[in-house]
């Protein structure tokens, strides 16, 4: 989720946890805390795939997290008694592992486990930015903020966090329907998989984005909840079996290959070989794009994986995922991605 929307959850998790003692205090402590994990975007990496994978790694790690929050309570509890060392613990480390849980939902990808390296959790049920989310987490953090005595602040802040909830709560199981949805129209459809994502397209939980994957190709398709019919479209495209099967011996295709679940494409692009995370972005632009390798004249020779060039219209992508919400007769409009 975005580093703003992340304070303002600090700030309410802060409030729930320590509000009762110094409302403004637990408010900011929290929003504080809440952004420190996303400080690792400060961390310089050799290259533009490890900046990539590495992000939301050790800094989102829950036993990261359960190990440093008391040190930091012990310290801030030293320096002001306002809150008591078992609250100043729980502000922080509620702090901090919401954060994580929260980046979970989105579909990036978050190593909530780290040092253990499962694929990371790469939820889906809610976009990187969406003001539903958002905006009732602000009216709350303002409240408290600018009139922190009043008891309409203190009832917005906590309906705010209430309604936080309740709208995650809806994320997942409006992708757990859709995601039944979609397992029944690949049957139907006869399209064989191994990994299907399913995740909120760009700043709602309405419409969703379905993403299959099997050796040769993956399919996308899109379900709105208001849609009357239950059967989903799926249209077909190449994955690059081949070029996966020559450069599967390269670390960054490895390590691509392990963040995303192994929802990724190749492609060949003149002599160039392109990795695509298929998770986010939408036919045919995807927002996370990577040289592995080039033809030399005598093969292929790995290459430092850096960003390959995107070129999208994120506005045109926008009305396109609005139209689609209410019009079901609005399909795959490849000229205008978003990512």
């Amino acid at each position: 989720m975005d580093t703003l929307t992340q304070a303002l959850l600090g700030g309410a998790v802060g409030y729930a946890v320590a509000g009762k003692t110094s409302r403004r205090k637990a408010m900011l402590w929290g929003a504080a805390f809440a952004v420190v994990p996303d400080l690792d975007v400060f961390i310089p990496y050799d290259n533009d795939l490890d900046s990539m994978t590495f992000h939301r790694s050790w800094t989102h790690s829950w036993f990261v997290h359960t190990a440093i929050a008391p040190l930091f309570a012990a310290v801030l509890h030293r320096l002001d008694a306002t809150f008591s060392f078992k609250t100043w613990f729980m502000l922080i480390w509620l702090a901090l592992v919401t954060h994580a849980g929260l980046d979970a939902l989105t579909v990036y990808g978050t190593q909530l486990f780290w040092p253990l390296m499962p694929s990371p959790t790469s939820g889906g049920s809610v976009f990187i930015i969406d003001p539903t989310y958002s905006i009732p987490l602000l009216a709350g953090f303002l409240a408290i903020l600018l009139l922190p005595r009043r008891k309409s602040s203190d009832k917005m802040m906590r309906y705010s966090f209430l309604f936080s909830c309740l709208y995650l709560s809806w994320g997942l199981g409006a992708q757990q329907w859709v995601s039944h949805q979609a397992k029944q129209a690949l049957a139907e459809q006869g399209i064989e998989h191994q990994h299907m994502q399913v995740s909120a397209t760009a700043f709602n939980t309405v419409l969703w984005r379905i993403l299959v994957v099997n050796d040769e190709h993956y399919f996308e398709g899109f379900h709105s909840l208001l849609d009357n019919e239950k059967n989903i479209r799926f249209e077909q495209y190449d994955r690059g079996g081949d070029l996966i099967t020559q450069t599967q011996s390269l670390p960054a295709l490895q390590r691509i290959s392990w963040f995303t679940n192994g929802l990724f494409k190749l492609e060949k692009q003149g002599d160039k070989i392109i990795a695509s995370d298929l998770r986010m972005g939408m036919e045919p632009s995807y927002f996370f794009r990577f040289q592995l390798a080039y033809e030399n004249g005598e093969g292929l020779e790995a290459s430092v994986p850096n960003r390959a060039r995107v070129q999208n219209d994120r506005r045109e992508g926008i009305r396109w995922v609005w139209r689609r919400i209410w019009n079901p007769a609005v399909q795959f409009r490849s000229d205008s991605p978003l990512t």
